[in-house]
């Protein structure tokens, strides 16, 4: 039968096995350890169950929280083996707290961090989901707005009484622009293809050339591909319309032509 003191002294094994005591009293501990065998079985039963609370990590860092070479065997071994002690051994042990209490509480620890990394990768990857089909829907609108902005030119384009005209450059076909002149509305639609880039701070101008002098119209830039469009521009009223050309103006229009034409074509008078 142990005494006060060695029962004192065997309370100590968790916080042994766990390395929490001091220096003397690792010593007087060990001395007592080498003495007696219960003891030691405790303290390795005590080690197993840390290192099965060591399996608790983050998810990915154990396998997915899987017991790995047999521990899991072993610390229900030990259970059982708890279970299965004489009643004599059970109260002399009865001031502490037994193994198989150990075990118990480590595997709801584990069972609770397999749990808690699991929905916070669930929710990762949810987040995620949630992320690309927000990107998808945005995709989704943005080809639909296109979409229905060009079945709407299309529909510009081919109501009565539009007529479609090309300007060009002087001995090069390419660039050029398309004129959709709706003469009922008395509107354009201007649309650009392979135009090269503008200077900083240039634009293309539109001009129509009506009883022989240019009638300034819009700016526009080309897209990085080298495609424009602008609906809706105003065609000038009265007199007669003989052409329309491009050239390069600042961004906010000129009065008067101050570059060279880049691009013309001839209209044909009503």
């Amino acid at each position: 039968m142990t005494g006060p003191a060695q029962d004192s002294l065997q309370d100590l094994a968790a916080a042994y096995a766990l390395g929490a005591l001091s220096a003397d009293e690792t010593r007087r501990f060990e001395a007592f350890l080498a003495t007696s065998p219960e003891t030691q079985r405790e303290v390795e039963e005590y080690r197993e169950v840390a290192a099965l609370l060591a399996l608790g990590g983050p998810e990915g860092q154990t396998g997915g929280g899987s017991l790995p070479g047999g521990l899991r065997d072993r610390v229900l071994a030990r259970v059982g083996d708890q279970q299965t002690r004489p009643l004599a051994a059970a109260r002399a042990t009865a001031a502490r707290p037994s193994s198989a209490v150990w075990v118990a509480l480590a595997a709801s620890l584990l069972l609770a961090a397999g749990l808690g990394a699991g929905l916070v990768s669930s929710r990762g990857r949810l987040a995620a989901v949630e992320t690309e089909l927000a990107a998808r829907n945005t995709t989704l609108d943005q080809t639909g707005r296109r979409l229905a902005e060009r079945e709407a030119t299309l529909n510009s384009i081919l109501e009565p009484g539009v007529e479609l005209y090309q300007l060009t450059s002087n001995g090069d076909p390419e660039p050029g622009i398309q004129l959709f002149w709706n003469r009922q509305r008395n509107q354009a639609i201007v649309h650009g293809f392979r135009l090269k880039p503008v200077p900083t701070g240039k634009a293309y101008q539109l001009w129509f050339i009506k009883d022989g002098a240019p009638v300034p119209s819009i700016t526009f830039k080309p897209e990085p591909d080298g495609h424009a469009k602008v609906e809706h521009v105003p065609v000038p009223e009265g007199g007669k319309l003989s052409a329309a050309a491009i050239t390069v103006e600042p961004e906010a229009g000129s009065a008067q032509p101050t570059s060279p034409i880049v691009m013309v074509g001839a209209l044909k008078r009503s």
